[in-house]
């Protein structure tokens, strides 16, 4: 007999459910609160896995020929000068813009159309009431019906309203101190085809991305706490949003301007979903409803694809949904998981709220994008993280495959960041360290630091400035590949400490600088040297017990050091006047 199954959401995890489902033979009933089938929506991205599913249904090139066309990310200053970009025909893999870029709306519709061949889909309507006896459960619905199912699966959104009718007071959301309005405004003649990140003051951000129909995506964001703000209207989100955008510069009047008209506005205070199971009997969670990572995290469109594919296929391999929807969970708990890690400082470091702030992002991202980090990173550190092994579901392709998928690497966990977040973490710890040294440095723009260096007494094997100059960026990127590295894998007791040694000695390298060029003090600074000798070498050992790779190009670092502690205390010895 065949098992009939409700899916409540036309959600981009709704429809990926209801095209498989109904290709293994259940009887499938989507139903959506909107009036019709929703066209709207802003730039997303599918990675990994969620690629892997969508070339299984034979949709992938379809998917990348709907693409927005974007081509890179590039932050930009109130005058709309560039201050660091990533383009993707520069990158070896996905960086901030990834290859399939799509509106959320054009892959729904992708997904829609075919998988409304095989299954029933009722706009319009909505769940009231969920009862379960021993065969099956009884859904009630907001146009009166009542109809019996095997299953319900809920592919709602973040504030899914069956999810709290079914499984009241359990979930524990995590707010992430983000509030975010998205929508479409005209096109102009200076929009190009990058991805646009403008910070101003007060953790305020403003996003243009380009799209295929002629109109520009919007986002507007401001970094702080929660404070209700997505339960208020409309009108008075857009009243907020007005008053905190008026004078953050750049494109904020035509911003402005547009939402005013726009048809299409969504305003949300980010925060995961945090569940402690995601299902109860013959109801299930998926896609948002289950664990909204928030777009922080990167990878929500990949993770609602992945889980319904995973959730469609443990149902099609069993005929006891309990078992089917906890097999489920299995597989897809540790990618969630590791989606959800992304700190909460995250959104902080990128939304800065000082001009300083936003000269050290600018900076460190402009750091970030040198191609020697970046193509160092882009082909060894691909973003890693828990995928279901999707290979032991190879019976249900439809791409005329039947090898297994691309396996993805596993080596990312709970607490590691995203890619993105990994590159602007270590660039704006490398940044910092960078300012002060260079706000040290005895070049041309300090004659007096100058002057003074010049006129120690040092010995034969001190080699020339242009040397020195040579060497800090190698052995700087070496820092910043290292410290990436240990960014993405899990946190843990070693990572965690080794995170620790790397970011004190990259601290100490702007300390020394100050020392020994600013302050004079030569003694202190050939103790600091030594000093610098120990704490890398500990931070190499340490590094070795998480990632080799990021403890092999930290030895240059140490060994360099040992050399410029030689250095140090000649230029102390010879020098007993010259120093303070």
């Amino acid at each position: 007999m065949t098992r009939r199954i409700l899916i409540t959401g036309a959600s981009v995890a709704g429809n990926t459910l209801a095209w498989w489902l109904g290709r293994t033979g259940f009887d499938v009933t989507v139903v959506e609160r909107a009036p019709a089938f929703r066209d709207g929506g802003q730039n997303i991205d599918v990675r990994g896995s969620g690629r892997e599913v969508l070339r299984r249904m034979g949709l992938e090139q379809s998917a990348l020929e709907q693409g927005t066309g974007e081509e890179g990310t590039a932050w930009v200053d109130a005058n709309g000068r560039i201050a660091a970009q990533f383009l993707t025909a520069d990158q070896d893999g996905d960086g901030p813009t990834a290859e399939m870029e799509i509106l959320r709306g054009d892959l729904a519709r992708l997904l829609y159309e075919p998988a409304a061949e095989r299954a029933t889909y009722r706009f319009g309507d909505s769940v009231t009431a969920i009862v379960e006896d021993d065969e099956a459960a009884c859904v009630t619905f907001a146009s009166g019906r009542t109809e019996r199912y095997d299953a319900v699966i809920v592919a709602e959104g973040v504030g899914s309203a069956t999810r709290t009718h079914v499984f009241a007071h359990e979930n524990a959301p995590r707010w992430m101190d983000l509030t975010i309005a998205y929508f479409t405004i005209p096109r102009t003649a200076d929009d190009d085809r990058l991805w646009r990140w403008y910070n101003a003051p007060g953790g305020r951000s403003v996003s243009l991305r380009p799209d295929r129909h002629g109109t520009t995506r919007v986002m507007l964001s401001v970094q702080q706490p929660p404070g209700g703000e997505q339960d208020w209207s409309q009108e008075r989100q857009k009243t907020w949003l007005r008053k905190r955008f008026s004078d953050a510069g750049w494109q904020s009047a035509r911003v402005l301007e547009g939402m005013d008209a726009t048809d299409d506005f969504y305003f949300d205070v980010l925060r995961q979903v945090r569940m402690p199971r995601w299902s109860k009997g013959r109801v299930v969670l998926t896609g948002d409803a289950a664990w909204c990572a928030t777009p922080i995290a990167g990878i929500g469109t990949t993770l609602a694809i992945t889980g319904a594919y995973v959730l469609a296929a443990e149902m099609a391999r069993s005929d006891d949904v309990v078992a089917a929807f906890a097999a489920y969970e299995r597989a897809m708990r540790p990618m969630v998981e590791d989606a959800q890690g992304v700190p909460k400082i995250a959104p902080r470091l990128m939304n800065p709220h000082s001009r300083l702030g936003i000269r050290l992002l600018h900076g460190a991202l402009r750091m970030a994008s040198r191609p020697a980090v970046r193509g160092i990173t882009g082909k060894l550190f691909g973003g890693s993280t828990k995928e279901p092994d999707l290979s032991q579901y190879d019976q249900n392709r439809t791409d005329g495959s039947t090898g297994a998928p691309e396996r993805a690497v596993t080596a990312a966990g709970r607490g590691a960041l995203s890619p993105l977040l990994a590159l602007g973490a270590v660039g704006l710890v490398l940044g910092v360290s960078a300012v002060v040294g260079r706000r040290n440095a005895p070049d041309p723009s300090h004659p007096r630091i100058r002057k003074w260096y010049r006129g120690l007494d040092k010995p034969g094997f001190t080699p020339p400035d242009a040397a020195f100059g040579a060497v800090w960026p190698v052995l700087e990127t070496g820092l910043a590949v290292g410290g990436y590295r240990l960014l993405r894998q899990p946190s843990g007791t070693a990572r965690n400490t080794a995170v620790g040694l790397w970011l004190l000695n990259t601290a100490m390298v702007g300390g020394w600088t100050q020392l020994f060029f600013r302050e004079k003090q030569l003694g202190a600074s050939a103790a600091a040297s030594g000093a610098m000798v120990a704490s890398s070498a500990a931070y190499v050992a340490a590094a070795a017990r998480v990632d080799k790779p990021a403890a092999a190009v930290g030895i240059p670092f140490v060994a360099w050091l040992g050399f410029a502690t030689l250095l140090a205390e000649r230029i102390w010895r010879d020098n007993p006047e010259k120093g303070r």
